[in-house]
């Protein structure tokens, strides 16, 4: 029996326009009728996903920063802050680049450097509170994640040399085609699952899960009833279970709950724009 869905956000739940289905809060409605918690699992910003869900905020669970925050009903589960000696040699890295930008994602807000219009463009697109900073050095705020946006691409142009950083105690991940998060070594969204199932006592056997990209691969490890999107990088294909008919832009997410578990698939009232564009 199913008790906990966790769902990525961009490229699973959202479609490419980074909006939810417009029938999400129906089918959310219908997994709360039945004593079944609803969590994302995001890179995004703590703060970014609450304006998704504003309505339900204290309803459901959230995942953010990669895995390095959890928690449920307004409650916090866990977290997992950056120190500020490893912070400082991430800077210091990335200060070997240029045409980039980095953010350093706290509790109180993102901080953004440099505020280029392009960076700011694209940050706000995941995070929801940015401040723009010249001195890095003087946040006060507790960091959980920090996000490099590489505009040339991040897989081939600037991940090798911020990869070699797992060696240091820190977790390197590609995260989209231009981004890059990272996080203390042992943080990702698998952990952060576990927190919080062993937080609400649901074993993974009760667990179903969502995701496309490389940094859902540990979460999909954690739930038997695992899904790669019909539009995910095949190495997220190889290590789930099952994979969504449909992708993204088609309602893959809500489709497939819909079917599995049994909830009529008339709860699908709307079909998104960027579905009738395709």
């Amino acid at each position: 029996m199913i008790k906990l869905i966790i769902s990525d956000m961009d490229g699973t739940l959202l479609n490419s326009n980074h909006e939810l289905p417009q029938d999400f809060m129906h089918v959310f409605e219908t997994l709360q009728e039945r004593g079944i918690y609803f969590c994302v699992a995001s890179g995004r910003q703590y703060l970014s996903l609450l304006s998704f869900f504003a309505p339900i905020k204290d309803k459901m669970a959230f995942i953010s920063e990669n895995g390095a925050f959890v928690s449920i009903n307004g409650k916090e589960v866990y977290q997992n802050a950056i120190s500020p000696y490893h912070i400082q040699q991430v800077v210091a890295r990335y200060k070997q680049f240029s045409g980039m930008a980095i953010g350093l994602c706290g509790k109180k807000a993102t901080y953004l450097f440099p505020t280029t219009p392009y960076a700011e463009e694209q940050v706000n697109i995941y995070h929801h509170t940015v401040e723009k900073v010249t001195d890095l050095s003087q946040i006060d705020d507790t960091i959980s994640q920090i996000t490099i946006l590489d505009p040339i691409g991040a897989r081939e142009h600037s991940f090798p040399a911020f990869s070699s950083l797992s060696q240091e105690g820190l977790k390197v991940t590609i995260s989209g085609a231009y981004w890059i998060d990272i996080t203390n070594e042992g943080v990702n969204k698998g952990v952060a699952v576990t927190a919080l199932q062993e937080f609400l006592g649901i074993s993974p056997e009760e667990t179903m899960a969502f995701g496309d990209y490389l940094n859902d691969l540990e979460l999909l490890k954690r739930a038997s009833y695992s899904y790669a999107m019909k539009n995910a990088q095949e190495e997220v294909k190889q290590v789930a279970f099952y994979e969504t008919k449909d992708d993204n832009n088609h309602n893959g997410v809500l489709k497939t709950i819909c079917e599995v578990l049994k909830i009529p698939l008339s709860c699908l009232l709307y079909t998104s724009d960027a579905a009738d564009e395709e």
